[in-house]
């Protein structure tokens, strides 16, 4: 005698639906969190990488940091453009030194891939520099002025070193919140919001780098 054999019910099909449903949510959470994990030790990295370049190079050139710099930097190599940190202290960075302009997409972090997918990576801005601290009661750029304003040299790492903690950062990352980066022209060449969503990496003038809550 054959037994007959039970389907499954409409609440079975549902509960077995929902479960697979919370499962993969909880899945693609897990994702997401390393993820952004990965991202932020990559930012982390980079930015070590670029500070300690700094660092190294002013350890060769009397104390005083690479200058003058822009604002707003790019990862485009062009050995014969001033002002691109890329360059000014590219000896002291991994990558090929290469005769005429390239990006170094090894110097962009993984972030700045993604939020800046489908946009020219050679254009965009990924860090923006501390252009003004206070000297002795004078605003002053620490990596110089550019030769369009009245040039100045740069600043030696031992004087940035000893400023007013809320000045000491060197560099950090660049997107449209940033206040140093909402004025300028080159603004939509950043992401419009954090490439970490709520945190945002900088360096400082002493080799370390410090996440701090985006404002």
């Amino acid at each position: 005698m054959k037994t007959a054999r039970r389907g499954f019910t409409l609440i079975e099909l549902l509960v077995t639906i929902s479960i697979i449903a919370v499962l993969a949510v909880l899945g693609l959470a897990a994702l997401f969190r390393s993820q952004r994990s990965a991202e932020q030790a990559d930012s982390t990295a980079h930015l070590r990488a670029m500070s300690q370049a700094v660092i190294s190079y002013a350890g060769e050139h009397d104390g005083r940091l690479p200058g003058p710099l822009w604002p707003g930097q790019v990862m485009l190599y062009d050995p014969s453009r001033e002002g691109r940190l890329v360059r000014e202290v590219g000896e002291y960075l991994s990558f090929e030194k290469r005769p005429s302009a390239y990006l170094v997409e090894s110097l962009v972090p993984m972030a700045y891939r993604r939020a800046m997918k489908g946009t020219n990576l050679a254009d965009a801005r990924i860090y923006v520099m501390n252009t003004a601290v206070e000297v002795n009661g004078t605003t002053v750029n620490p990596f110089g002025n550019l030769p369009t304003d009245a040039a100045l040299p740069s600043l030696k790492l031992v004087t940035v070193a000893s400023l007013p903690e809320e000045e000491r950062w060197m560099m950090k990352e660049a997107d449209q919140q940033v206040p140093e980066v909402a004025a300028a022209s080159w603004r939509t060449n950043t992401p419009a919001a954090p490439v970490h969503g709520t945190m945002r990496a900088a360096a400082r003038f002493d080799g370390s780098v410090t996440w701090e809550k985006a404002k």
